[in-house]
């Protein structure tokens, strides 16, 4: 419900009600500070049926925008009341995004097939697919994604999720994925922009489709970023060991990671814990994180000196370094756009990893 919910509040355009409790309502609402409406579901509610209710509360959210977005939660999408039918005569698109049905991704795909978006075959944009507000990273990457965009003379096109809600009704027929847990959106993917080498291979595909774009200002950067982040890291060995590190994130951000850590500082990832998408069956140095207890158990089994996940990791292991990778990050101010995605999101992440691991030293 969670990702169905920050997915919709993306957009400009479109008042978003969540169907359920005051509570359904208050995490997502204190997690996103943004205006959202909500039923304030009541037990009698549950049995009797909150027709009645839905619309007022549908009806005063339309007053302020042209179009809105109901999320259904936990209980009435059990008890299956007729959302589509009690609404069907209103500019209103029902989500069906409860919590038992998984993660915040899920939430979100569901939010994004939804809205029903249209493929414009016509236009020579690129979109920009796997962009949440729950990633702190999205308003990063999505800078980062429009900035290489324009550096090869592409045109930057729909968001997945953000801009005009009716620009998903006139959808880029290729996109570029900044995030691919929250990757959603229609049409073909030219693929991620995790790591220099995954920005190299995206953007050579894009070359393929569109002979008119030039991707010799993305080479150059991206060496130009490998020579940088090599001197570091190689400055950093000189005086360090490589650290035993420990990730907790979604599986593709995850993996991306571990490589740039790998690559650059020699890094021994004692293991992976992966939120969503989960790479197949789980092997040594890997754990399902979405368990407070397996994660401490797996961090006080390893003793990690580089930790990179939420803040609960950073709770968990108050000893080691700590880089932001997943939500929540609290507790720290988080005022600039900086891109996980990209060239200068590689670099940010590089930068990131030797001053906390440095600083650690020197505590």
């Amino acid at each position: 419900m969670v990702g169905a919910v920050a997915c919709l509040s993306a957009y400009t355009g479109l008042g978003v009600v969540v169907h359920g409790s005051s509570g359904c309502w208050f995490y997502p609402s204190s997690l996103l500070r943004v205006e959202l409406g909500c039923t304030e579901l009541s037990a009698e509610d549950a049995v009797l049926g909150a027709g009645a209710r839905v619309r007022t509360v549908v009806g005063t959210a339309l007053a302020r925008h042209g179009r809105v977005a109901v999320v259904n939660t936990c209980v009435p999408g059990i008890v299956g009341e007729d959302l589509p039918g009690l609404l069907a005569d209103l500019p209103v698109t029902v989500v069906d995004a409860p919590g038992f049905l998984g993660g915040a991704p899920t939430g979100h795909a569901a939010a994004i097939a939804a809205l029903r978006p249209v493929v414009d075959d016509t236009t020579d944009a690129v979109g920009i697919d796997g962009l949440s507000p729950l990633d702190p990273f999205a308003r990063g990457n999505l800078h980062e994604c429009e900035r290489l965009l324009h550096l090869a003379g592409a045109v930057p096109g729909t968001r997945f999720a953000g801009g005009p809600v009716e620009s998903v009704w006139q959808a880029a027929p290729v996109t570029v994925v900044a995030n691919p847990a929250y990757a959603a959106g229609p049409g073909e993917r030219a693929g991620d922009l995790l790591g220099l080498e995954a920005v190299l291979t995206t953007f050579a595909r894009l070359a393929d489709r569109d002979p008119q774009l030039d991707m010799t200002p993305v080479e150059a950067e991206c060496r130009e970023a490998e020579e940088r982040c090599t001197r570091a890291g190689d400055k950093f060995l000189a005086r360090h060991d490589p650290p035993r590190t420990a990730l907790f994130g979604d599986d593709a951000v995850v993996r991306a990671v571990a490589r740039l850590l790998k690559r650059y500082l020699d890094a021994d990832c004692v293991f992976l814990g992966y939120r969503d998408g989960v790479p197949g069956p789980l092997g040594p140095g890997t754990i399902r994180a979405d368990d407070l207890g397996t994660v401490e158990a797996a961090l006080v089994a390893t003793s990690p000196e580089l930790v990179l996940g939420s803040s609960f990791e950073e709770r968990l292991a108050p000893r080691a370094a700590f880089v932001p990778l997943a939500p929540p990050v609290r507790g720290r101010a988080r005022l600039a756009a900086v891109p996980l995605a990209g060239i200068e999101g590689t670099l940010a992440l590089v930068e990131s990893v030797l001053n906390a691991c440095t600083e650690r030293r020197k505590a």
